[in-house]
């Protein structure tokens, strides 16, 4: 498998996004809105990657939003949330102090 410079270019912003979604992304919000949100900001790598190195076609736009989601999720996962850094920024910039329990929730 040959990966394309904006797929490549994808991976790589994608593995040093975590810090930044860490930003807005408020501790309280629950999974599924962190995840939609964090795809979101995958398919925004993707087509920008895609369209700064000449390759805005559909096919070329999804696999790099794929790319990036991967690489952002591996990223997460492997380096930034468990040295701290992730959850710190998102801790440090969330609005509330308590998480909000779910409906029916213990």
């Amino acid at each position: 498998m040959h990966l394309t410079d904006a797929q490549l270019w994808a991976a790589v912003l994608g593995y040093l996004l975590p810090p930044l979604i860490a930003i807005p992304v408020q501790r309280h919000w629950a999974g599924p809105v962190k995840g939609i949100f964090m795809l979101l900001v995958a398919a925004g790598d993707g087509l920008g990657t895609a369209y700064f190195n000449g390759e805005l076609s559909g096919r070329s736009v999804v696999t790099c939003t794929l790319t990036a989601a991967l690489a952002i999720g591996v990223a997460y996962h492997t380096l930034w949330k468990p040295s701290g850094i992730a959850p710190r920024i998102e801790g440090a910039t969330s609005t509330r102090t308590t998480p909000v329990r779910a409906v029916g929730g213990s």
